[in-house]
């Protein structure tokens, strides 16, 4: 009977200031943060989001790469994006890293069962799911609160993509 060995699946929300990420195991939570790229001046992030790919892929080794999917035109203020996920179907294609891409209202309508839900209601259904992540839902500032967003969308992108990947079936 053959085996299989389970490996990680890396989620990602792209942005330009902060990008979540989440790593998961089956239907374990490996690890789950927001990688701040707000401070960092606009000609060196995407260095910054190479580099952080880099000790993702080598430390948790996934065989997917899961994606918020990404205007090809996006408005000013996402004007990088484009150039982003380039970058990161670059890094998966060179590992032979498969890489998934979902609208975030597909994703919603699967994690929290309403396509329209809102980011709040999103961070409940995970935080529920996910008790450490409650530490991440309130805070004293609204930027706090949209800062940690982030990492949830990344979160619920990794459930969802599991959802739609069937466990291969074992042999007799």
């Amino acid at each position: 009977m053959p085996t299989t060995t389970k490996r990680p699946v890396l989620a990602l929300d792209p942005g330009m200031r902060d990008l979540g990420y989440a790593v998961t195991l089956g239907k374990r939570l490996i690890i789950a943060d927001v990688l701040s790229l707000r401070r960092i001046p606009k000609r060196r992030r995407l260095a910054a989001v190479r580099e952080a790919m880099h000790v993702w892929m080598r430390a948790y080794r996934p065989r997917t790469l899961v994606l918020e999917h990404m205007p090809n035109r996006p408005l000013d203020n996402l004007a990088g994006l484009p150039a982003l996920g380039r970058l990161l179907r670059r890094m998966a294609a060179a590992r032979r890293i498969k890489v998934a891409t979902y609208s975030a209202r597909t994703v919603r309508s699967n994690v929290v069962g309403n396509g329209w839900a809102g980011k709040r209601e999103v961070a409940e259904a995970l935080s529920a799911r996910f008790p450490d992540l409650r530490v991440h839902l309130t805070h004293d500032r609204k930027w706090k609160e949209a800062y940690w967003q982030n990492m949830y969308d990344a979160v619920a992108l990794a459930l969802h993509h599991q959802s739609q990947t069937k466990p291969p079936s074992r042999s007799r």
